[in-house]
């Protein structure tokens, strides 16, 4: 499944392993894109517990195929 996770303020590129490798992306107002393939829900559900722990602050989560995401935009 892609997913793109927007998490408030800026999270370090060499972060992407430790965050199931999802690619790392800074946005000009601040925020960090979290987006990529996640092999499961299990995979997901694992993801959004290392962002609580962290205690990053969540903004919006999508999830599909990456052409219904992109696309609803």
């Amino acid at each position: 499944m892609y997913v793109e996770i927007r998490i408030k303020g800026t999270l370090k590129p060499d972060w992407s392993d430790w965050l199931e490798s999802l690619n790392v992306s800074h946005q000009a107002n601040g925020e960090t894109l979290l987006n990529g393939q996640l092999p499961d829900q299990a995979a997901l559900l694992g993801l959004l517990n290392r962002i609580h722990d962290l205690n990053l602050q969540l903004i919006s989560f999508s999830q599909g195929d990456q052409s219904e995401v992109l696309k609803a935009k």
